[in-house]
């Protein structure tokens, strides 16, 4: 089996998709290494994204101090440049079991291009459990 994946593809503003990693094997996880947004390439737009372990977090900002998220990017876009700016913050703890869910917004409506790179990890079944447990759980551990 591969070592990495890639996932990309493109939102509508305040859209959340569900990202499927699960494999049917929970001694498998997976850990964002990368992650990066962009707006449509022809209009000037400011856009940002999060990536949860949950589907009922709102697509409007970002709580670092929530467990469920633990990835976020942004990038600013004009007629003229692109502005790399800020590369982004990736929960180096993070580990995605069954699946991850990404939200964004844009400035001014427009579709939010995004890409993913998930890096397999072997887990032992306490950390499987774990895994499960913090993916599952309602409240903040």
């Amino acid at each position: 089996m591969k070592k990495n994946r890639v996932l990309r593809g493109r939102l509508t503003d305040g859209e959340t998709r569900r990202l499927i990693v699960d494999d049917g094997n929970f001694n498998d996880g997976w850990t964002i290494v990368h992650f990066v947004v962009a707006g449509d390439g022809q209009t000037s737009t400011e856009c940002n994204a999060k990536i949860c372990l949950d589907d009922s977090l709102p697509a409007p900002g970002w709580n670092w101090g929530d467990n469920k998220e633990i990835a976020w990017a942004s990038t600013r876009q004009t007629t003229e440049a692109t502005w790399g700016g800020w590369e982004g913050a990736i929960d180096p703890n993070n580990v995605i079991i069954q699946d991850a869910y990404i939200t964004g917004q844009s400035s001014n409506g427009s579709v939010i291009n995004y890409m993913v790179t998930i890096e397999r990890v072997a887990l032992s079944d306490d950390q499987a459990i774990l895994g499960l447990i913090q993916e599952r759980a309602q409240d903040d551990l």
